[in-house]
């Protein structure tokens, strides 16, 4: 089955801040969809297609585009007249099941450029390379989560740990204690362990509002 990419160019609650790294999701089966705008759609198809080829293909779209596409746009300021005035090239890539309802965001761009060029390499480079992205998660604070979320927040994380790895072990373990230690593990950079937790939280029937922080890569 091919891949898919949607692109498009153009509380009170405790938390944590995470950092995470985002690998490209292009594959040799991969098929992007690209809808360009601007004075030079054309030219951003084009290139964004030669740059990627043979790895993946590239098609243009307008709507009714495949489930992941590629939305492009070259804006010019105040126009193609004036040389000296730099030009905003904009991206951003999305996955998703529609063009209309794109599911995740999974990067962006806004850089100025002189020519099409470093645009179209800028845009070649978001999709090809892995990408940093800093998430606020929020911590489950219910009941006996109320005191590990506030150390977390105090930075006091292996008190922390104590504590919920204590609740996780207990007969009646909440699920929030299984998410709450995965966020503190993905902060601490400890990714497999965030994993095994972030897991367990979803075999118990996680809350909605887990979600982003489940879908750990």
């Amino acid at each position: 089955m091919k891949a898919w990419w949607l692109v498009l160019l153009s509380g009170c609650a405790a938390s944590m801040t995470v950092t995470r790294t985002v690998p490209s999701a292009l594959r040799n089966d991969t098929v992007i969809a690209v809808a360009a705008s601007g004075p030079y759609a054309m030219e951003l198809v084009a290139g964004v297609r030669s740059k990627l080829a043979p790895r993946v293909k590239v098609e243009a779209c307008v709507l009714g585009c495949p489930a992941v596409g590629l939305y492009a746009s070259l804006s010019l300021t105040p126009g193609p007249q004036d040389g000296r005035i730099d030009r905003t090239c904009q991206a951003e890539v999305y996955t998703g099941e529609s063009w209309l309802t794109p599911k995740t965001k999974r990067g962006a761009l806004t850089v100025p450029v002189r020519d099409l060029e470093p645009c179209i390499t800028a845009i070649t480079t978001l999709l090809v390379e892995p990408s940093k992205e800093t998430l606020r998660l929020r911590l489950d604070v219910t009941g006996p989560l109320a005191h590990p979320a506030e150390l977390i927040s105090a930075g006091r994380l292996d008190e922390a740990r104590v504590e919920l790895e204590a609740l996780t072990a207990s007969m009646s373990e909440p699920t929030g204690a299984w998410y709450d230690l995965g966020v503190l593990h993905e902060a601490r950079g400890e990714l497999d362990e965030a994993r095994r937790c972030y897991a367990e939280a979803s075999r118990r029937s996680p809350a909605p509002w887990m979600k982003v922080a489940l879908e750990l890569n």
